[in-house]
């Protein structure tokens, strides 16, 4: 059998001790930091299972709706093809408008982004910049690209009233069930597909979060670790009596 070494047998000691001198009113001084490593171990690893609980809600939630939809889509989808002539008869209109929204919608976060950087740039320029005349060519730049932005978003605002009355029939149109059930259709692929995103997105944050805190878990252990160790070095220098821990004390004397 391997002989223990002078270091696991001060840990031994200082874990030992923890248990057998915390209540006691003379306890040794380096006690006092093994209960804040304690404290700051326990509030790590409440915040890590406070993030691990968050993630499982995420993911339950968006289980939940997942479930949801797909139930909406069969009764939705029979709807359909029970009225399918009349879904056909507006289905090329529909997908010329959706086309145009997807590219518009595009562009405008595109531009958005852009923005951004020029707004940026602009602020830099009016720190840095001598020449005032460079600064005010990038003032109207920056005013142009504000002015296609808001108007590309407009066209978005009519595309969106376009498609909207393209699936939205008549009074007495006949199959205007069907027609209103692919409309429930396509808006419940364009939530779905937003969903996954913002799911998908919070999913990696909280991954990340629970990463960096793991860390932050396995330092506090390891924090404690190191106060257990003094705890028993302290415990060994003062030969603290205890009838227990006094089983380590030669043990100890012949690693040394």
């Amino acid at each position: 059998m391997a002989r223990e070494s002078y270091n696991d047998l001060i840990f031994q000691l200082g874990d030992l001790a923890r248990e057998r001198l915390a209540n006691k009113p003379n306890a040794p001084q380096s006690m006092q930091r093994v209960f804040r490593a304690e404290e700051a171990l326990i509030a790590r690893q409440d915040e890590l299972a406070a993030l691990e609980q968050q993630m499982n809600d995420e993911d339950a939630s968006y289980q939940e709706y997942l479930a949801q939809i797909e139930a909406e889509r069969e009764t939705l989808n029979a709807t359909v093809k029970r009225y399918r002539r009349a879904v056909d008869a507006i289905e090329g209109r529909v997908k010329e408008l959706r086309k145009k929204l997807a590219t518009k919608r595009a562009d405008v976060r595109y531009g958005a982004t852009n923005l951004k950087k020029e707004e940026a740039k602009l602020k830099d320029l009016e720190m840095t910049a001598r020449d005032p005349g460079v600064v005010e060519v990038a003032r109207q730049n920056l005013k142009k690209m504000r002015l296609a932005h808001m108007r590309a978003s407009r066209e978005i605002e009519d595309l969106e009233h376009d498609l909207a009355t393209a699936l939205t029939p008549e009074p007495g149109q006949p199959g205007a069930d069907g027609i209103l059930a692919h409309g429930r259709l396509l808006q419940i692929e364009d939530e779905s597909a937003q969903r996954k995103a913002d799911y998908e997105q919070r999913m990696a944050e909280l991954d990340q979060a629970i990463a960096e805190k793991e860390q932050e878990v396995a330092a506090a252990e390891d924090y404690l670790d190191q106060a257990l160790f003094l705890l028993g070095e302290e415990c060994y220098a003062q030969r603290v009596p205890d009838t227990q821990l006094a089983v380590l004390y030669p043990k100890i004397d012949r690693a040394k």
